[in-house]
């Protein structure tokens, strides 16, 4: 499977609102050399002035009156009144170009570092946007009357990400130049999905049509008895099956060292938990998942090495203590016939895509679903299910 897939597998559109909102000042880089200089013209070779640009490009939402809500990210910059846009901060800078003047309705979209020697300024031809729509639909949550939820997707040029689209329903929205692209979507309910689009030249809009995709198994477990823990390489403060805590609410944390946002609040937040419940009502277990080959460790005594700084800084000190299961690396599909992007047989099992998860068994064995502890709602939801024996 292409390798931009495996960019939502590892949660990273959890975030693309939080970073294209976040309000940091960028350095002043005005005496520096830029890496990077283009120049964007529109068809005619004329500069085009106040086109904008940024870490990232997303549509934040969209109404049919007011039309696309845009972020840029950090380090958003417009051209000047030559058309020109210097990149200063190489470390902030993906590779990918992707420009826009709203005003105008002219995009351009350009992969930049497998160019080689560029010339400066590298021109930059911005045409009329074809808005693309694409709807996602899932028959399985349908029939069963759950909502699919939300839907977040992105597109790619080059194979690499040019645009991402968020906080739009079931609808996702692009808007791209002519060429050759790919649209992927994924979920918190949903497998993920793509569709190959060519939008020819002077085509303002485009409908990707409408895809239906298999639902994640943990929205089709809820109130069914939970799978049990399989496919183990190995244990940390283990092994132990589900059918041993019967009579105890039971977490199951998926996380991985390599995830950031596990490190960082998911364990911390399993640390509190232990805090303030008995181990007598709840059992906490981590399944730990693997990723990608550069991010991969083969045993626990590797993932506890990756992890001392974040002990040390993060966790101050504290070991986790409870079990921890360190599954097998495998690439599988989330349904037949679907992609293999799947890191493990438990993240097909539970139908986990993004990381950190967190699933809750009751105390007769079933899954009673997904929540996140740092919404205060789904924290009083657990600290009910505790209470209810």
């Amino acid at each position: 499977m292409r390798l931009y897939l495996n960019w939502i597998m590892s949660g990273c559109l959890l975030f693309v609102s939080s970073i294209a909102v976040a309000e940091e000042k960028q350095e002043s880089t005005e005496d520096a050399k830029p890496f990077l200089t283009i120049k964007v013209v529109d068809e005619a070779g004329k500069p085009v002035e106040g086109a904008r640009t940024g870490m990232i490009a997303v549509v934040n939402g969209y109404d049919r009156e007011q039309g696309a809500k845009w972020s840029f990210g950090h380090f958003e910059q417009k051209s000047d009144a030559e058309g020109i846009i210097r990149f200063h901060n190489p470390d902030k800078y993906r590779g990918m170009v992707y420009v826009r003047h709203a005003g105008r309705s002219l995009v351009a979209v350009k992969r930049t570092d497998l160019l080689g020697d560029l010339p400066s300024p590298l021109i930059l031809t911005m045409s009329p946007a074809c808005h693309v729509t694409w709807k996602i639909e899932s028959s399985q949550l349908d029939q069963r009357g759950k909502e699919i939820g939300a839907v977040r997707g992105f597109s790619s040029a080059e194979n690499m990400i040019c645009q991402w689209c968020n906080e739009s329903g079931s609808i996702l929205h692009f808007y791209l130049p002519p060429g050759i692209f790919t649209l992927v979507a994924a979920g918190e309910s949903i497998c993920p999905v793509e569709k190959n689009i060519e939008i020819k030249a002077g085509q303002t809009e485009l409908d990707a049509g409408t895809t239906d995709t298999a639902a994640l198994k943990y929205k089709l477990l809820t109130g069914k008895p939970a799978p049990e823990i399989v496919d183990v390489q190995e244990w940390k403060n283990g092994p132990v099956k589900l059918s041993q805590l019967r009579g105890k609410v039971v977490v199951l944390e998926f996380w991985g060292w390599w995830c950031g946002p596990c490190v960082i609040r998911g364990i911390p937040e399993l640390f509190q938990l232990r805090e303030e419940y008995s181990k007598d009502d709840l059992a906490i277990v981590g399944i730990h998942v693997s990723y990608g080959e550069d991010d991969e460790v083969n045993s626990i005594g590797e993932m506890d090495e990756k992890l001392a700084q974040v002990r040390e800084k993060v966790w101050k000190g504290k070991q986790i203590d409870f079990p921890v299961a360190f599954t097998r690396n495998r690439k599988l599909a989330f349904a037949p016939g679907g992609a293999k992007v799947a890191h493990s047989r438990m993240s097909v099992e539970y139908g986990i895509n993004e990381f950190p998860t967190l699933i809750v068994i009751d105390r007769q064995g079933n899954v009673f679903g997904k929540l996140m502890l740092w919404k205060k709602a789904d924290r009083e939801k657990l600290k009910q299910l505790i209470e209810a024996k």
